[in-house]
This record gives structure tokens, C-alpha cells and sequence, in this order.
């Protein structure tokens, strides 16, 4: 295929789609009962693969990610202990995770540990029973800027104010990466933002090379050039010992060219001055290599790599007041680092100790706390017929993604489409008198919005053509999702052979969190909106509080045809600088209230002593998801309509069980990212098999899909038919 470009972004790696998909994984577990009151487990996993992966941004190609755990286990008595660490490894450099349409490469070595204790106790003959427990979380996300904002270490540049003095403190971004890379031109920018040329030698002139002209290394944003520009460093082979990095042929103390001559470990720059640059040399023999070069860039304090810390505590107490009912109630409280001061777990800095004892309790810092009770009631009016009540409130945290999430995703004409998690809220640019400020891409300029002009949203569902809007606001940092549900459900016996559950719920939200979309609007000349195209004299407008008001609905169509004629820039958001276009933010909001309510139903039939059948039903039904910034009609992502069955054969006289099962899944609605659209109803057969070869040996067969039904299960992903697996289980 000549034709056909597989390198995407010319980084040597291919990135055309491997559709070579190969898996290879092991579990290991090894089990300790000395006796009744002890029981203990060692387990460790590791897992390979190459295969597609679906993102809301867009198809990766996950070339060799490893992924590895261990897990321990102990438990004496009445109390149970935990721990186990998860880590992630993205792939070997010359063939990393990559994304298929950008070519960008991931770069993950992130870990998770977790420590969880549970203890309970039984009073009354059993009829009380108390749980309690804590469970701790640190996630170590580790992507260099990759996946996450978290790059300071290694972007190249000062991110604490203390760069290297008279080094450059820009430059000019030639692949609009925002990151500086190896070859691109460095800049000036002074307090009043203007941008100049950079040159080293501009700043010493006529000094003395030894010369005095910086008090300290203070240049915020300073640019790793790899020259020693405030010339304190001695990394170079001082071979005549006069402290200059040129041997003194005529003893004047400076310079002279055809006449000194350079030492190892220094350049001549311009043909005018030497300097001492980094060449990964400990040129002047002290253990040192590059010293003083540089300094302040990529330094330690520079790590933000965010350490996330969980703790949460609880407790459950069950109550069998008689034969009949019993009462239940637990309450969990949780502390995230991010959300709340309760807890300072002071392992932020670099090499600091994760240990406990170093943790401070603030129990008069309560904001952020999140605190989840449950109630509820069991009523057992006779064998095999239960009733149960409930209400909970618990909490959803925003995950590291939804909070510091830092990709590329595609380019739009010359602005390039990030997506950014919302730590810190996401902000838009405004001048000093409080407009708004866009990017004209037409002359390069920032302007502040005028009356002309209006917001446009867009949309990469192609059935929706966007949204426009008179005014945004500031979009805060996501808080946690809450949610609030009731609960009914019946379990129990209808028949001699037959056992039926039926649970019905209404949960209501509030800050549900969003999937990723559009944070940075699009900048249009509001005739587009305004113009009555169909000379009816009637004309849509936006109103004094920034919403529009559609009077004329052909018009408004007829506007959303013609959008793109009106486009004449892009909304900044954060800082600008001049000349450089901000990036279009993607991103994640909260949606406010919503409600969701259903029942789940299942029945099982004991048919006869071989055959049994399962049957299920869900419901669910929602609200309206309404997006906070451009008022549209957002997917719930699930159908409302599911069913399931399960036909089982356990012959009595062979080691084999033979199950046939299936189900049925509604149409609906799907977005998530770049990916939008319907999923069509689908129903599927899967038919399994399992044989006990001995006691030691399992044979599993499995046919998915056992009619080749074509079908997709997500938007973005392939066409699913009929797969086989063959499987063996062994247990020592």
C-alpha cells in the first residue's frame, strides 16, 4: 500500500492499526490454612497485550502494556487484612502505546497501592452483628505529560521561577506541542509580553567572561539551551589551569580566535564567545557531569506527578430485632486529598514517606468530607419470602482523568484540540475591562468580544450541527457526583421449583459528571445567527442574559447550515501569548440534578434435577442530561430495555455442564468524546461448555455470538460475530 502514510506524525513508529491481536497472561496463587482461625493467600498477576483500544478521543493501539499485580491476604478470627499494588507499563519506547490517528505516544508507568482492614463482632446469639473497617488508596500516576498534566520534571523548562539567568524564557513552538522539543528556536518575552529573538551573547557583550551580572537564577520559564549562560559552571578540562574555558596562548585574558584555543567541554558562539555547554561529559574529572548548566530546569522540586491519597472509614450494623425483621445501617466516611483538608497526608514532596504517622487529622477542616449513609429494613414474613427497604447516599469522586487529563486529540485548522481534566475549573481569558478575549486567526490577534460577535459550540455528532451562545461563564473544578436512591425489592420463592427477585429504584444525582466535550467555543459573526434568510421578517436574537431565543426556526436552521461562513476565531482560555493561538479545550463539567429510576426482575426455574433456566429483565429510565454550556441533550449511554436467559444442563453420572445463554439488548443513544451515535437493538447466543478432566484439570469451551449475529456493542468499536475460546484451568 504506497499510498498510504503509516507514520502519522514522522516519529519513526508505525501507526497504522495492527490488527494482530495477542494476549498473554498468568495468575499465580498460593494458599496457607494452618488451621480454622487463620487462612492466608499470596497472588500475583501479569498480563500482556496487543490489541485496539477505544478512548473518547480517539483508537489507540496498546503495543505490549503490561500490566502486573500483587495481592496479600490474611485473616485471623474475626479480622481481615489486605494489600496489593497494581502497576501499569505502556510498552517498550520503539514500539509505545500510540494514538492511530495522531501517532502521539503514551507513556505510563503508574502504580496503585491499597491497605484495607475489616473487623466484626457478633452479639446477641448472632442477632447483632457490627462491621467496621478502613480502607486506604495511593494512586501514583507516572506519564511525563503523556496522559496527564504531569511534565514539569521533564518538559525542558523552569517551572518555579528559578531558571538558569540569562537563558532564554520562550520559543518558538514550531509543531504547536505547547511543550518545547529539541531543535525549535528560542525566544525572549518581556513583562508587557513582547516576543524577540533570543541570543546568548547579547546579554554579556564587551564583559569579562568571569564578569558579575546576575545576583541569582531567577528566570521564570527558563528554556534548557544547554549552554552555561550565566558561566558558573567549571564542567570543562582546564588544561593550562587559568580558570578560563580556552588555554591563554598570549596571556591578555580574553578570547582571541585563530589564536586561543577552545577546551573540551566548551563552544565558541557567534565566533565571538565561548560558553560551557552540557555534552553529558564530566569533562574537568569531579564526579560531576554538566554542573551548573541549566540549573533550575527539571529539577526535583519541579515533580508534579499528583499522588493521590484516600482514606475512608466504616461501619455496618445488622439488627435482627425478631424473626421477622431486621435493620440495617451503616454509615461510610471518605477523605480525597483533592476535595478536602480533613486529612494532610504530607507525601506530596518529593522522597517523602507514605507512612501513617506522618498523616495530621483537621477536624475543623469538614468541607469536601464526604459522608454516606444507609438505612434499611429487612421483613421476612415467613421461610423463603423477603422484603427489603433501603436508602443510601453515597458519593462518586472524580477520577485522576476527569481532574488531570492533559492530550492532544486532533488539529482544527491551526488551533490543535486538547483534552484537559478540570483541576483548577477552566477559565476564559478577559481583559481589563472583563470581555471575553479571542483568537483572530485571520490577522493572529486577540480581541476582546464585541456585540458582533457570538459563541458557537460544536459538535462531532454528525446529526447535530452545534449550539450558539450570547455569554459563557467560568466552569469551576469538578466535585464529587452524589447520589440519593431508594430502594424496594422482594426475594423469594413463587413456586415449588421456582424463585423470583424483582428490585425497583429511583436514584437522583446531583454534580453528575459529564463525558468529555466541548470547553473553548468557536468565535462567529453574529449576523450568521441574526440573518433572515427567509425574508420573512422575522429573526432570532440573543437575549440581554446570553441565551438565544429562536423566533424563527427555518432561519436558525438555515444558520447552522452556514456557521462555518461566519467563523472568524477561537475563545482563549487560561493565559495567551501573542501571536500563538490558544489550544480548543475538551473537557468534563458537572450536569447538575439528574434522576434515574428502574426495576431489575429476574425468575429461576428449576426445571429438573439436570435443567435449570434463569430469566432477567431490566427497566431504566431517566431525565433529560442537559449540557451546562451549551443547554443540548447529552446520552445517558444505556438502553432502556434489557433481557437475559440462561438454559443450564448438569448431567448427574459425567463431569459436564452445558449452558445456553442469551440476551437481548435495547437500542439507544451512545456518545462519549469524538464518538457519537445510535447502537441498534441486538439479541445473541453464547453456548458453553465445561468438562472436569480430573481433579486437577478443567476444560472450558466457549462459542460467542453462536449465530454469527453482527452487531456493535459501542460506537467507535468493530462489528462483533462469532468467536471460540478454548480454555484449560489447573489447581494444585
Amino acid at each position: 500500500l504506497p499510498k498510504i502514510r503509516h507514520d502519522a506524525n514522522d516519529d519513526g513508529i508505525n501507526d497504522f492499526p495492527d490488527f494482530n491481536v495477542k494476549n498473554v497472561r498468568y495468575d499465580f496463587r498460593l494458599d496457607w490454612e494452618p488451621n480454622s482461625d487463620i487462612t492466608a493467600s499470596l497472588s500475583h498477576g501479569y498480563a500482556w497485550a496487543r490489541n485496539i483500544n477505544i478512548t473518547g478521543i480517539a483508537r489507540y493501539l496498546a503495543d505490549g502494556w503490561v500490566y502486573r499485580y500483587y495481592q496479600g491476604k490474611l485473616r485471623y478470627k474475626n479480622l481481615f487484612l489486605q494489600t496489593y499494588l497494581n502497576s501499569s507499563f505502556s510498552g517498550e519506547s520503539d514500539r509505545a502505546t500510540r494514538n492511530l490517528a495522531t501517532g502521539g505516544i503514551i507513556y505510563d508507568r503508574s502504580k496503585k497501592f491499597s491497605l484495607q482492614l475489616q473487623h466484626f463482632i457478633e452479639k446477641m446469639n448472632g442477632d447483632l452483628r457490627f462491621v467496621w473497617g478502613f480502607d486506604y488508596f495511593l494512586t501514583l500516576p507516572d506519564t511525563k505529560g503523556s496522559i496527564l498534566s504531569d511534565r514539569d520534571l521533564t518538559d525542558k523548562r523552569d517551572n518555579n521561577g528559578n531558571g538558569e539567568a540569562g537563558s532564554p524564557n520562550f520559543f518558538y513552538d514550531a509543531d504547536d506541542s505547547f511543550y518545547f522539543e529539541e531543535g525549535e528556536a528560542f525566544r525572549n518575552i518581556d513583562s508587557s509580553n513582547q516576543i524577540s529573538n533570543y541570543s546568548p551573547i547579547s546579554v554579556w557583550g564587551s564583559n569579562p567572561y568571569d564578569a558579575i551580572l546576575f545576583s541569582g537564577d531567577n528566570v521564570q520559564g527558563a528554556v534548557s539551551d544547554k549552554l552555561d549562560n550565566d558561566r558558573d559552571s567549571d564542567d570543562f578540562n582546564d588544561v593550562d589551569g587559568n580558570g578560563y574555558p580556552w588555554t591563554e596562548n598570549n596571556g591578555n585574558g580574553v578570547f582571541d580566535v585563530g589564536i586561543d584555543a577552545v577546551e573540551e567541554g566548551a563552544r565558541l558562539i557567534n565566533g565571538t564567545h565561548i560558553f560551557v555547554y552540557a555534552d553529558g561529559i564530566d569533562n574537568d574529572g569531579d564526579g560531576k557531569t554538566d554542573e551548573n548548566i541549566d540549573e533550575g530546569i527539571d529539577e526535583q522540586s519541579e515533580d508534579n506527578r499528583y499522588k493521590v491519597n484516600e482514606f475512608g472509614a466504616y461501619y455496618q450494623l445488622n439488627w435482627k430485632i425478631n424473626d421477622k425483621l431486621e435493620f440495617i445501617q451503616a454509615t461510610r466516611l471518605d477523605v480525597h486529598d483533592r476535595l478536602t483538608n480533613f486529612v494532610e497526608f504530607n507525601n506530596q514532596g518529593y522522597n517523602d514517606s507514605y507512612s501513617p504517622t506522618n498523616w495530621n487529622f483537621n477536624f475543623d477542616k469538614t468541607d469536601g468530607l464526604q459522608i454516606s449513609p444507609k438505612f434499611g429494613l429487612s421483613f421476612k414474613p415467613k421461610e423463603n419470602q423477603n422484603f427489603r427497604l433501603t436508602w443510601a447516599k453515597a458519593f462518586n469522586t472524580p477520577s485522576n482523568q476527569a481532574l488531570f487529563l492533559d492530550i492532544f486529540v486532533t488539529r482544527l485548522s491551526i488551533f490543535k484540540v486538547y483534552a484537559k481534566g478540570s483541576y483548577g475549573g477552566y477559565n476564559y481569558t478577559t481583559n481589563q475591562a472583563g470581555k471575553n478575549v479571542w483568537f483572530e486567526f485571520e490577522e493572529g490577534l486577540y480581541r476582546p468580544m464585541d456585540s458582533t460577535k457570538i459563541f458557537f459550540f460544536p459538535s462531532v455528532d454528525p446529526k447535530i450541527k452545534g449550539y450558539f451562545a450570547g455569554k459563557i461563564q467560568d466552569q469551576p473544578e469538578l466535585e464529587p457526583e452524589i447520589v440519593s436512591t431508594w430502594e424496594v425489592g422482594y426475594k423469594g420463592r413463587l413456586a415449588s421449583n421456582i424463585f423470583g427477585t424483582l428490585d425497583l429504584y429511583t436514584s437522583h444525582y446531583t454534580s453528575f459528571v459529564s463525558g468529555a466535550t466541548f470547553i473553548s467555543p468557536l468565535v462567529l459573526r453574529k449576523s450568521i445567527l441574526t440573518d433572515d434568510y427567509n425574508g420573512n421578517g422575522v429573526t432570532n436574537i440573543d437575549g440581554a442574559d446570553g441565551q438565544v431565543v429562536i423566533n424563527d426556526q427555518e432561519d436558525y436552521d438555515e444558520a447552522l447550515d452556514f456557521w462555518r461562513q461566519g467563523l472568524v476565531g477561537v475563545t482563549a482560555t487560561s493565559d495567551t501569548l501573542p501571536g500563538a493561538p490558544p489550544p480548543v479545550i475538551i473537557g468534563f463539567l458537572n450536569y447538575g440534578e439528574v434522576d434515574i429510576w428502574g426495576f431489575d426482575a429476574s425468575l429461576t426455574v428449576f426445571l429438573s434435577r439436570k435443567w435449570n433456566m434463569d430469566l432477567t429483565y431490566s427497566f431504566m429510565g431517566t431525565n433529560e442530561f442537559l449540557n451546562p454550556l451549551t443547554k443540548a441533550k447529552e446520552s445517558v449511554n444505556s438502553p432502556k430495555h434489557k433481557a437475559g436467559l440462561k438454559l443450564q444442563y448438569n448431567p448427574t453420572k459425567i463431569p459436564l455442564t452445558v449452558s445456553l445463554n442469551g440476551r437481548y439488548v435495547d437500542s439507544f443513544d451512545w456518545s462519549s468524546g469524538i464518538y457519537y451515535g445510535k447502537i441498534n437493538a441486538y439479541s445473541i447466543f453464547d453456548l458453553h461448555l465445561g468438562y472436569q478432566i480430573n481433579k486437577n484439570i478443567k476444560m472450558n469451551f466457549t462459542i460467542n455470538n453462536i449465530l454469527d449475529h453482527n452487531h456493535t456493542e459501542i460506537i467507535g468499536g468493530p462489528s462483533l460475530g462469532r468467536v471460540m475460546m478454548l480454555r484449560l484451568e489447573t489447581a494444585l
